[in-house]
C-alpha cells in the first residue's frame, strides 16, 4: 500500500541547503513505494485569530495535506538556535483548531509520525531539532527518536552549493530506513 509523506521544508530560499537535503531523502524514498508532496509554507500569513476562521487558503491547504498524509518529514536550518520563524508560524497555524468553538489540536495531528532532519552550521542544527521534537510532543504529533542534524561545510556557505559527503548520506540513509520501519511497524 502506497504511503504519502508531506514534507515541510523550514526555509524559503530558493537554492536551501536543507531543500537539497530534503530532496536527497525524496529520491530515496520515491524508488520506494511512496508518494511524496511539498508542503508549501511561504504564503502563510502570520497567525492572527482575527483571521483564524474562515482559515486563509494557504493554511486549509496545508491542513489539507497534512491530514492527508501518512507521515510528515521536517527538513530544517535552524535560526538564532531554534525553529525557523516561517516554519513555527505553519506549525501554529496546525495546531489551532479547524472549527470555530473547538479547542484543542485537530484530530489528524494527533499521534501522526514526524521525521525531523535539519542541516545546520557548526552545532548541525541541534537546537531547532531539540526544540522541534518538544514541539512535535506538546502538538500530540509522534516524533520518530532518530532525528538527524548535519553540519553544512564552510564551503558550501562560499559556493552556495551543499554537496551532502558519504558520512552524511550514511546518517541520512540509516534514518530513511529506520522511518520505513517504524511505519511498516505501525501497521
Amino acid at each position: 500500500m502506497t504511503k504519502q509523506i508531506t514534507f515541510i521544508v523550514g526555509s524559503l530560499r530558493k537554492d536551501s541547503f536543507n531543500k537539497t537535503l530534503a530532496n536527497y531523502i525524496i529520491e530515496k524514498l520515491s524508488k520506494i513505494d511512496f508518494k511524496i508532496e511539498f508542503a508549501s509554507i511561504g504564503d502563510i500569513p502570520l497567525m492572527n485569530q482575527d483571521i483564524e476562521f474562515p482559515a486563509p487558503v494557504a493554511v486549509s491547504t496545508l491542513r489539507t495535506q497534512v491530514e492527508n498524509s501518512d507521515a510528515l518529514w521536517i527538513v530544517s536550518p535552524e535560526y538564532n538556535g531554534t525553529i525557523p520563524g516561517v516554519l513555527k508560524n505553519a506549525l501554529d497555524w496546525l495546531s489551532r483548531p479547524v472549527q470555530q468553538g473547538t479547542f484543542g489540536a485537530p484530530e489528524f495531528l494527533i499521534n501522526k509520525p514526524v521525521a525531523i532532519s535539519g542541516a545546520g552550521g557548526k552545532d548541525a542544527a541541534a537546537g531547532f531539532i531539540h526544540d522541534l521534537v518538544k514541539l512535535m510532543k506538546f502538538m500530540g504529533l509522534a516524533p520518530f527518536e532518530e532525528t538527524v542534524g548535519l553540519q553544512i561545510p564552510t564551503e558550501a556557505f562560499m559556493t552556495n552549493k551543499f554537496e551532502l559527503s558519504d558520512e552524511q548520506k550514511a546518517k541520512i540513509d540509516k534514518q530513511i530506513q529506520d522511518f520505513i520501519d517504524s511505519l511498516d511497524e505501525k501497521n
